[in-house]
């Protein structure tokens, strides 16, 4: 039985996305844009309910799936007032690595956003809070 091209190619892809976001945040490496987006991804997992997590989990290719369930716990979702409060949050948890920019968040769903077919786009983009729904959107205009 040969192996998936989405398990073959799964490095690459993943370091791709890296690439695009040390391009969208202006990172000098890899690891900032590797922390940062694990702080996003785990951020927004305390936002979402079971349900939503394992279906956004599940829009997402074998590294990125990987890293968003990294460490997760079920528990209630937490309510998210804004794009502010999630930055907030994890700017709070990277300050020991590096300082990320304002648009973290909304850069870190940019790259996601920008590297999924159409299908398992707009599956991911249904989970999100709705207050992060916009910038989705906005980086999706094939929904």
């Amino acid at each position: 039985m040969t192996q998936p091209q989405e398990i073959v190619q799964a490095s690459k892809q993943f370091q791709d996305w890296l690439a695009a976001l040390k391009a969208k945040s202006m990172f000098s490496t890899h690891n900032q844009s590797f922390a940062s987006m694990r702080g996003v991804m785990h951020g927004l997992r305390r936002h979402m309910d079971t349900d939503q997590i394992l279906t956004f989990a599940d829009a997402l290719p074998p590294l990125p799936r990987g890293l968003f369930l990294e460490g997760w716990r079920p528990a209630l979702a937490l309510p998210l007032q804004s794009e502010a409060q999630l930055a907030k949050e994890v700017y709070d948890n990277l300050t020991a690595h590096h300082s990320p920019p304002e648009t973290i968040v909304s850069d870190v769903l940019a790259t996601i956003a920008q590297h999924l077919d159409p299908h398992n786009a707009k599956m991911a983009g249904e989970q999100l809070p709705p207050v992060l729904k916009p910038i989705w959107s906005k980086h999706r205009q094939d929904l």
